[in-house]
């Protein structure tokens, strides 16, 4: 009698692209070895073709990896150019406080910061300096709340505290559509 291995059984648990769909896959399995991810990269138009498998710790380990090369990257990406132009947007600030800023812009706008001939891109130099201002009128508008409940009690004021306020809200209001336009 013939005994027939019985093929292996593996649960898909998850499954995602590879930087891009273009690039290539990872596919979590649950097998009888426990979970195992697969790595799949083959790119389009290529003959260039790749596949691993890697264990949960890996994992782990290559993502703390890849993003210590990618922070060491993104800081190389702020040379002298790119911080004269920011500074341009946030005059004042040592390096240190703008590349704070351009690494937080660099993320929300994953990447895109860079313009044409490494330059700092126009639209990224407008949304520093209106990030400024919005700090700013938020400090504003928190000075003129302490302070409202003793103007408004002076006849003189009160209008104009309204008027204020209305404004401080407008100016908000408008920072926030730029902040928004291309978060």
């Amino acid at each position: 009698m013939v005994t027939v291995p019985k093929p292996k059984q593996r649960e898909i648990i998850t499954r995602a692209p590879f930087v891009h769909h273009e690039v290539g896959e990872i596919v979590v399995y649950h097998d009888e070895e426990g979970p195992t991810i697969d790595i799949k990269i083959e790119l389009e138009d290529t003959k260039q073709r790749a596949q691993f498998a890697i264990t949960a710790i890996e994992a782990y380990q290559l993502a703390d990896e890849m993003h210590r090369i990618g922070a060491i990257a993104q800081r190389a990406g702020w040379t002298p150019k790119i911080l004269s132009d920011a500074r341009a947007y946030l005059p004042g600030m040592t390096d240190e406080q703008i590349i704070e800023r351009l690494d937080r812009l660099y993320r929300r706008w994953g990447g895109f910061v860079i313009g044409y001939r490494g330059k700092l891109s126009p639209g990224a130099g407008r949304a520093l300096a209106v990030e400024v201002h919005m700090e700013t009128l938020e400090r504003s508008v928190d000075l003129v709340e302490q302070n409202a409940e003793r103007l408004s009690g002076i006849p003189e004021l009160a209008d104009h505290l309204a008027e204020l306020r209305s404004s401080l809200e407008d100016v908000r209001q408008l920072f926030t559509a730029e902040l928004e336009r291309r978060s």
